[in-house]
């Protein structure tokens, strides 16, 4: 007997304190439910001792299979409470038979709007109202009895942010100028030191070709014959043309009358070519016109002056391709092409 009832009591604690601490949580659990399941603990204990008093596996499988049905059942009675609450609620806040009740409206006592103004003074503002309106009935029509004011016109909204918007723009505006002045500027001063840049390099490119130039004439001054100059060009043709150019061009002026000479200049305009200097290979013929040897054979004089014609063309054709410093061997066979025919035209 103390068994049971210290039993029960521990299980009224026990309930009293889940349901609250379910509410506190914020889970929705009934008193039916909790006392069911307390039920169930007690049915299932009973049970346990009556099927067999040894812990064999069987009692354990028994076992495991009364506390499951008790779980299960204590959860379906707490989801079948809950869902009829859900409903009572649910028909409470939503009746259709629900009919509000009208709003009665108190009358307002005689005496609190009578409290502002007498009688008297109630009569003579109607009567004023009915003297105006027959004043206004028996004024002509488009005649009223005062002047209608003319209102001023109203100033234009948004002027002040017009004027704003006008002043950031200007404001812009010269900003904008200033940033293009500056990067114009920029350019200019870049532009500047280029060719500054460039004038140096070919300033000292030129310096260079100078000293060379000193060592090649010292070196051909050396050499006392035409055939040793021509070998000397020959040696130095393929890795120095400028050494061999230095060297024909001192036989030209050593040796003017010699028959190899028209030979001499053929050669000297090729490495012209080759270097792409169709100026110098243009005057070389030129020059070439007034050497006795060739200013007394016609054939030779007709043949170096067709030679200047075509050069002329290979350079002004060369020009316009912005290839002029493409060497004579390495033109693309379509320049050629085009240089073939403007030189087979006939000359006007």
């Amino acid at each position: 007997m103390t068994f049971i009832l210290v039993t029960g009591s521990i299980m009224a604690v026990s309930i009293f304190l889940i349901y609250h601490l379910c509410r506190f949580i914020g889970i929705e659990m009934k008193w039916i439910s909790l006392v069911l399941c307390a039920i169930m603990a007690f049915l299932v204990n009973a049970v346990a001792i009556s099927m067999s008093p040894f812990l064999d596996p069987s009692h354990y499988m028994r076992l495991g299979i009364l506390v499951i049905v008790a779980a299960a059942s204590v959860t379906f009675v707490n989801e079948q409470l809950l869902r009829r609450g859900a409903k009572g609620t649910d028909a409470t806040v939503k009746c259709p038979n629900a009919i509000p009740e009208p709003i009665k409206e108190e009358p307002v006592p005689v005496a609190e709007v009578l409290s502002t103004e007498t009688i008297a003074e109630a009569e003579e503002k109607a009567e004023a109202a009915v003297s105006a309106v027959i004043a206004t009935e028996a004024a002509p029509a488009g005649e009223t009895s005062e002047p209608a004011k003319e209102e001023p016109a109203p100033e234009p909204e948004g002027t002040a942010s017009a004027e704003e918007d006008a002043a950031v723009q200007a404001a812009k505006a010269r900003a904008e100028a200033k940033e293009k002045a500056l990067a114009q500027a920029k350019a200019l001063q870049a532009e500047k030191d280029e060719a500054r840049k460039k004038a140096a390099a070919e300033l000292k490119a030129k310096q260079q070709a100078e000293a060379k130039r000193k060592v090649y004439e010292q070196e051909i001054a050396a050499l006392g014959t035409l055939d040793s100059i021509l070998d000397y060009a020959y040696d130095k043709a393929k890795d120095l043309p400028d050494a061999a150019i230095c060297a024909y061009q001192q036989a030209i002026k050593s040796y003017p009358e010699d028959s190899y000479m028209p030979f001499l200049i053929i050669e000297l305009v090729n490495l012209y070519k080759e270097q792409a200097n169709y100026t110098e290979a243009i005057k070389a013929y030129k020059k070439a016109l007034s050497l006795p040897i060739i200013a007394s054979n016609d054939d030779m004089k007709q043949e170096f002056i067709k030679n200047t014609r075509y050069l002329t063309i290979v350079q002004d054709i060369l020009s316009k391709h912005h290839a002029l410093s493409t060497p004579f061997p390495d033109i693309p066979a379509d320049i050629l092409q085009e240089i073939e025919s403007e030189f087979q035209q006939p000359k006007e």
